[in-house]
């Protein structure tokens, strides 16, 4: 090997390490150092599956059951702009998030709605009671509602 061989391995290696640190539903992604840095701030993983890309779920260092039913809020009205680098501030501001779920079109635009879920039952309740209606950008406002499991379909933006 000679020095101009070693020059160009060492300096490929962090390339392909950094790359490898980043999940393939952000790698690309127009704020893809954005959402680098928030996963590296919170400890929190990322990965972007049928449709949708989701943010955490458990949390680092979580140990017990999957949280109960009424942990879960709708997020909607989202600015197709607005990614999980915005989002997760302003709903873990109220509560810890076990599990944040946006969802995508394949262009890497958001769909315009999230699911966001809480460790706790109470952390959801305060979610719905002091952001719905958050100004996310200027009159731009989120609707948030509690999530109920059923089975009927919603079709919208048609």
């Amino acid at each position: 090997m000679t020095a101009e061989d070693s020059t160009a391995a060492m300096s490929s290696e962090p390339a392909s390490a950094a790359a490898a640190k980043v999940p393939e539903g952000v790698a690309g992604a127009p704020n893809e150092a954005a959402l680098v840095a928030l996963m590296e701030r919170t400890g929190y993983s990322m990965v972007q599956e049928n449709g949708q890309r989701k943010y955490g779920g458990p949390p680092p260092g979580w140990e017990g059951p999957h949280p109960q039913r009424g942990c879960e809020v709708f997020v909607g009205k989202i600015p197709r702009d607005v990614y999980e680098d915005e989002l997760v501030p302003v709903f873990e501001a109220v509560g810890r998030i076990y599990e944040l779920r946006l969802m995508m079109d394949f262009d890497g635009k958001n769909r315009g709605y999230a699911f966001v879920m809480y460790c706790h039952k109470h952390e959801a309740k305060r979610a719905v009671r002091e952001l719905n209606n958050y100004e996310i950008r200027p009159g731009r406002l989120l609707g948030v509602c509690c999530s109920v499991d059923n089975c009927r379909l919603f079709i919208g933006g048609i």
